[in-house]
Formats: C-alpha cells, sequence, structure tokens
C-alpha cells in the first residue's frame, strides 16, 4: 500500500488553493487532536497530529509545494520495461562510422555575447527593482507557527498577531508542540487560541516594564 501523500493527510485535491488548505488543517487539527482522540477511544493510525502538521507546513508554503508537486510527478513516471533481447550476431561486417576532419576543432562559444546579454539581464533587473513597490506585510491568518509573533489574553492564550518593526518588542513562537508534549528551555508555553496546541513563546522576546 502506498504511502498517503500531504494533500491525502489533509483531505484535499493537489489543485486546491491556500484557503481550502488552511479550512482542511483546521478541521483535521479539530479530529485527529489527541486530546479529542483519547476522549472518543478512538484511534487512527492512517493519520496523526504530526503528520497533519507536516502537510500543513509543506503545503501552506509556495516554494516547499512546489518541491513536493515537483517530486510527486516524479515518483508518478512510469517505471522502465524489461530490455529487449539482445539481437543475434550477424556474419556481415558492420558498417563503419563516418569520420570527420580533425582541422575544424571544438565548437567555439561565442562568450562576448553571452557576457552582453548577461550584463543586460543584470541591469534590466536593478531598474526594475527601483520601479517595484514591495508588498504590503501579510496579516495574520489565526494560525500560531513556528516565528509567528503573538500576544497572551488574559487567560493565558496566545493568539496570533501582525509583527512590529521593532523585534524586541514581539512576543515570538519558538516552537509548536501538542498539549502532551514540554516547552524546550528558555520559552513559557501558551495554549493556542483555536486549541491546536502549546505556543512555545520565547522569554528574551518579552517586552520590558
Amino acid at each position: 500500500m502506498s504511502r498517503p501523500t500531504h494533500y491525502d493527510v489533509l483531505g484535499v485535491t493537489p489543485s486546491a488553493d491556500i484557503a481550502e488548505i488552511r479550512e482542511a488543517y483546521r478541521e483535521r487539527a479539530r479530529e485527529h487532536h489527541p486530546d479529542r482522540a483519547a476522549s472518543s477511544g478512538r484511534s487512527d493510525g492512517a493519520i496523526s497530529m504530526p503528520a497533519i502538521n507536516e502537510a500543513y507546513r509543506v503545503l501552506n508554503d509556495p516554494a516547499r509545494r512546489a518541491v513536493y508537486d515537483a517530486d510527486l510527478r516524479g515518483s508518478a513516471r512510469p517505471q522502465r520495461g524489461p530490455a529487449a533481447p539482445p539481437r543475434p550476431k550477424s556474419s556481415e561486417p558492420e558498417p563503419a562510422m563516418p569520420t570527420f576532419p580533425s582541422h575544424l576543432g571544438p565548437a567555439r562559444i561565442p562568450w562576448r555575447s553571452v557576457l552582453f546579454f548577461a550584463m543586460l539581464a543584470i541591469v534590466g533587473i536593478v531598474v526594475l527593482a527601483q520601479f517595484t513597490d514591495p508588498g504590503e506585510p501579510r496579516g495574520p491568518d489565526g494560525i500560531i507557527q513556528i516565528g509567528s509573533c503573538v500576544t497572551i489574553e488574559p487567560n493565558g492564550d496566545a493568539r496570533e498577531v501582525l509583527c512590529t518593526a521593532d523585534p524586541a518588542m514581539d512576543l515570538v513562537v519558538e516552537a509548536f508542540v501538542p498539549f502532551e508534549d514540554a516547552c524546550p528551555g528558555n520559552t513559557v508555553a501558551h495554549r493556542d487560541r483555536q486549541g491546536m496546541g502549546i505556543a512555545c513563546v520565547g522569554i528574551s522576546a518579552e517586552p520590558a516594564g
């Protein structure tokens, strides 16, 4: 039996967009969370929270997803069949291969043209960058992951917020672990507001006073 793909784990098709992937992740996380599975007495060995988290980590990032899709396409290619049986040897002599005069030498590469077009491309990229405005920073989507900036609610839950311009004033999630695991040192455990797990917030990032 083949191993399920990340799309199988989240229950989406390979053509699903980011919004569909995030919604599927929320549903899968609620359904297969260790606390809920233990209370219901259900055990599903095919899908686990680490597999769900890994599938979301890959498919939510366009670069990682492109590499993953390329690997899937490569593994789906049909294998070559058995080699054809060897041809019987003939008593007739094989035809001689045509020869070419050696004075022609190896093919020459037009290095001057290559360098000219390379410099032209670099100049074009630099000029285009000068007239391109950087995109607006993407706002929080409510799903806490490693590197997210958070604020701590009065009840102790962590909620994702937009990072500020001063990194020293941000509370940054250093790790995100299941409820039964402990946070690493130099971090403080705060329950995810959506109940997905524990956000390990770096204590060095807490604002002074």
